[in-house]
């Protein structure tokens, strides 16, 4: 009885196992045939969760992985599809299928050597394999291999003389050796091989256009259109070569009837969006995205673009909306992640962007885009030394990445690295060389480095490229200044005032031009003529108050200085400098007990007011009183936290104390955001920067306000220090030099004669 049971037991178990496998075989095809019924009907979302089920079941499911990596295709997910592929091979290593898409992703991911391998196992065993000699004669020609890729084509030509992207990629090899008319005989037998496909035509317009052979390329695109009349992407293309040739209302005109030929193929929509949103008109490019997503909702790509229009028109809390929509649909899809970190950047969030750009690159680490905002995000926190190294990174994987750089030779120009600046400059001009950003920061290396025919010539270059441009005439106008060519720089800096007369950088250098002449009286009569031109814009009324005052301390008029000062304040209360030359002038008079008195009654009448405690901070700072200048400076931010004068005074008090020097970098960097072009804020971001040892950002600080105050002193030895700790003995030098030309009495004097004297050979 005892064996009858074991016998009966195994029977069960073995029953059991073989009606399990069983019914897991059959699940898993079930699932299989579910995802293909998916997939045939559009339904790629669906499609991807059963094919999942099928591997699910069995992880070796070498038919499941193949419709698994075509369906992420159709769902723009490349990094799904490429693990898909990568999985059949390794399951199935003779599956040619996957071979030739891992070797096209290789290819398309300038992955040249990979792309090889894999081109080679298919070609190895099949050297006639049509699919695999495509993939080689693109790889060759990423390699420049010009001849060799010829011979592949022409090897594919011969195998089937019907191949028309063989002559296609022929006619491109001959047009890059310069064999144009051998090149347009060869395009013209593709187009003879079927007269009624489309690539060998667009072909042909791609080589009539690159030829500067417009009127033909017209023609063939109308001839193609005529063969093809319901086909889109031609009309599309004619869209697209109008555009080209700032024929706008054609272009639309085009763009409208490639939707009026298929008005459910979202394509159309989104081109003619794109063509809205670069020609300006936001209304109509946010209708066509709409329309487009009405017709597909759950499109992750309508909806990323969407939101990237958001964002680029900075309205924020929808961009948000969007791109947590597609997060919630595809948590890892790659463009819309990046698109949370270019907008973490512009929150100025940017360690949030800095951990999410950090995690991209780990799963994309050849993505230029993203180390290049990672170094943007690294330049928000004052980190410049990591921000060269992402940006360089950037300009590695992609040399012809013209905003990175660009970005990279304006931070050199901001750390006074000149001839790196310049390097990176006229590499962007071999690129593009009537590039205006390029050309301007070359002129600026220029001359700082003292080479100053080389920019004259590039700032007349400027002028001449973009002569409704002030910024050229205002550069000349500079360089002239320097070179004391008075009559000169007027001319320009007039010219530039009569494009733009509310450049008030502009207007104080005529007004400094006038006062070097010691021509004071046309320099009032300017500023009085200012005034009543900028009279609805109370910052703009401040600085010229400010200057005024400034002319009349040179003519030795403190009341009409001090008048001055009071009324720049009252115009704009966020302005720093009116509050420095009143305290000065207080000094100067030893009237600021006085003043102290007098800002201290008009607390207590109303304690409620930013301005008196500003200026009782500023006199107490000058007078050595630190304690008291603090409780002022925080007494102003109590009352409005926002107040960038107080923030910024507070934050270069606590520098230069080394105390709290985490706060200080806070109230410099709310300073900042709120006064971005405020010489002294820089200045005092730069000394923070300097005290916490980020040498490289403490120099663009101070070099961006010598930009804007040249001749001051403090800033001067501040960057000297800055080179002297970063071990630039020679910048060191001459920048403590000049601070002591300018001021021999500076508060750091002392300190910078020691350090020149211990810089002596």
């Amino acid at each position: 009885m005892g064996r009858l049971k074991i016998v009966l037991l195994l029977f069960l178990f073995v029953f059991t196992m073989m009606y399990g496998c069983s019914s897991d075989e059959e699940k898993k095809v079930s699932y299989l045939e579910k995802g293909e019924t998916y997939f045939e009907k559009g339904e790629y979302k669906s499609a991807e969760l059963e094919f999942k089920n099928a591997i699910q079941i069995d992880p070796e499911y070498v038919e499941a992985y193949i419709k698994l990596g075509e369906t992420y295709l159709k769902l723009g997910n490349p990094q799904g599809a490429f693990s898909a592929y990568t999985m059949v091979a390794k399951l199935d290593p003779d599956n040619i299928e996957a071979q030739l898409k891992l070797s096209t992703f290789y290819l398309l991911g300038k992955k040249l050597k990979e792309s090889r391998e894999k081109v080679d196992a298919v070609l190895n065993k099949d050297p006639n394999n049509i699919d695999a000699l495509f993939l080689l004669g693109g790889i060759l020609e990423q390699e420049k291999n010009l001849y060799e890729a010829a011979s592949v084509f022409a090897k594919i030509v011969e195998l089937d003389n019907k191949q028309i992207r063989a002559y296609i990629g022929l006619s491109r090899i001959l047009t890059q050796q310069g064999k144009l008319s051998a090149a347009e005989k060869t395009l013209k037998q593709a187009v003879a091989i079927d007269p009624k496909a489309i690539s060998p035509h667009l072909a042909l317009i791609r080589y009539y256009i690159s030829n500067k052979e417009y009127k033909r390329a017209e023609a063939e695109i109308k001839k193609t259109i005529e063969m093809n009349p319901e086909n889109t992407d031609l009309y599309i293309g004619l869209g697209n070569f109008y555009f080209s040739r700032n024929k706008r209302d054609k272009a639309e005109t085009a763009y409208l009837k490639a939707i009026e030929t298929d008005p459910k193929n979202i394509k159309p929509y989104m081109v003619i969006a794109g063509f809205y949103d670069v020609t300006g008109s936001k209304d109509k490019t946010l209708s066509m995205y709409k329309k487009a997503l009405d017709l597909q909702p759950e499109d992750v790509r309508i909806m990323d673009s969407i939101a990237r229009f958001y964002v680029k028109n900075k309205k924020i809390e929808d961009a948000e909306k969007y791109i947590s929509k597609i997060l919630e649909v595809r948590p890892q899809y790659f463009p819309t992640r990046m698109l949370k970190g270019e907008l973490f950047v512009l929150k100025r969030k940017f360690a949030e962007a800095i951990e999410l750009f950090e995690q991209l690159i780990k799963e994309e680490p050849r993505s230029a885009r993203t180390h290049y905002f990672k170094g943007i995000a690294h330049l928000g926190k004052g980190e410049a030394r990591i921000a060269k190294t992402a940006i360089s990174k950037a300009v590695e994987l992609n040399p012809k990445y013209l905003k990175a750089k660009l970005l990279l030779a304006e931070i050199y120009l901001r750390e006074r690295d000149f001839a790196l600046a310049q390097k990176e400059s006229e590499e962007v001009l071999e690129i593009v060389p009537e590039n205006y950003q390029a050309k301007l920061i070359l002129g600026n290396a220029y001359m700082y480095q003292k080479k100053f025919k080389e920019a004259e010539e590039t700032f007349e270059s400027l002028i001449k490229l973009a002569p409704e441009n002030p910024t050229g005439y205002f550069r000349l106008g500079l360089l002239e200044r320097l070179l004391k060519e008075y009559d000169l720089a007027l001319a320009n800096f007039n010219k530039a005032m009569s494009i733009n007369p509310r450049l008030m950088d502009v207007f104080t250098n005529i007004v400094l031009v006038h006062t070097a002449k010691k021509e004071f009286a046309t320099a009032t009569l300017k500023c009085d003529q200012q005034l009543k031109k900028v009279q609805d814009t109370p910052e703009l009324l401040a600085i010229i108050h400010n200057l005024k005052g400034g002319l009349y301390l040179a003519q030795q008029q403190e009341n009409k200085a001090e008048e001055s000062f009071k009324k720049a304040i009252k115009e704009n209360p966020d302005f720093l400098r009116p509050y420095y030359a009143l305290a000065r002038i207080y000094l100067m008079q030893k009237q600021d007990d006085k003043a102290i008195v007098q800002y201290k009654t008009v607390l207590e009448k109303n304690p409620k007011q930013t301005g008196p405690h500003m200026l009782l901070g500023t006199i107490y700072d000058m007078q050595k009183n630190f304690d008291l200048s603090e409780k002022h400076y925080r007494a102003a931010l109590d009352i409005n936290p926002d107040f960038a004068p107080a923030a910024n005074n507070l934050a270069y008090l606590l520098a230069a104390q080394d105390k709290n020097m985490d706060e200080a970098l806070g109230l410099a960097q709310k300073a900042k955001e709120r006064l971005s072009d405020d010489p002294n804020i820089m200045d005092t971001l730069g000394l923070i920067y300097y005290k916490k040892g980020l040498y490289d950002s403490a120099i663009g600080e101070f070099a961006d306000s010598l930009e804007k105050i040249p001749d001051n002193a403090i800033v001067h030895y501040h960057l000297g220090l800055a080179y002297h700790k970063k071990g630039d003995k020679d910048r060191a030098r001459a920048e403590l030099e000049k601070a002591l030309d300018l001021d021999q009495k500076f508060d750091g004097a002392d300190e910078a004669r020691k350090i020149l004297s211990d810089l002596k050979p």
